[in-house]
C-alpha cells in the first residue's frame, strides 16, 4: 500500500514528512510524497518566465516537474539519511485541495498526512480551508498536523 503525505513550503509539512515516512517503514509502504502549485502560482511563474529569452514555452508539465523535485529534495532534506527507494514524489498544478484529493483517488493510500491551520469559522468562511475541504471529501484515513504558522 501507500502514505500519502501532502506537502508545502511551510514548516508544519517537516512533520507532515516525518510522521509519513514513519507510517510508511512501521507498515512497510511507500511513501508518495506530493508537492501541488496553486494555479496562480504557476500563471505568475510562467508569465515571468515569459518574459526571459528561451523560456516562453513554459508549461503546466514543467512546473509538475518542478514541484515533483522539490516533493523529493523536501522529504529528503527533512529526513536526511532513509532509504529513499521508499520515496515517490509527485507535483501537481491547480486548486490544492482539489489535486490532493485527486492523488488519493489515483494511489488509494492507506493513510493521507496533511497538515491544517488553526482558524476560526469566519476565517474559514472568508478564506476557505484546504484541510476541511480535504477532511470532508477524502474517502481514506487522514492523519493532520495541525498548527498555528
Amino acid at each position: 500500500m501507500t502514505i500519502l503525505a501532502a506537502v508545502a513550503e511551510t514548516k508544519r509539512s517537516e512533520e507532515v514528512v516525518r510522521i509519513a515516512y514513519d507510517l510508511a517503514t512501521k507498515y512497510d509502504d511507500e511513501l508518495v510524497v506530493l508537492h501541488v502549485v496553486p494555479r496562480e502560482d504557476y500563471e505568475e511563474h510562467r508569465a515571468t518566465l515569459k518574459k526571459l529569452p528561451g523560456f516562453g514555452n513554459f508549461d503546466i508539465e514543467q512546473e509538475q516537474g518542478s514541484a515533483k523535485s522539490f516533493a523529493m529534495e523536501f522529504a529528503l532534506k527533512t529526513l536526511g539519511e532513509v532509504d529513499d527507494q521508499r520515496i515517490k514524489p509527485r507535483g501537481r498544478v491547480g486548486d490544492v485541495a482539489n489535486m490532493i484529493l485527486a492523488e488519493v483517488d489515483e494511489v488509494d493510500p492507506r493513510y493521507l498526512v496533511i497538515s491544517g491551520q488553526r482558524r476560526s469559522p469566519t476565517g474559514k468562511a472568508i478564506f476557505g480551508d484546504h484541510a476541511q475541504r480535504i477532511l470532508l471529501n477524502a474517502e481514506c484515513p487522514i492523519v493532520t498536523k495541525m498548527g498555528d504558522e
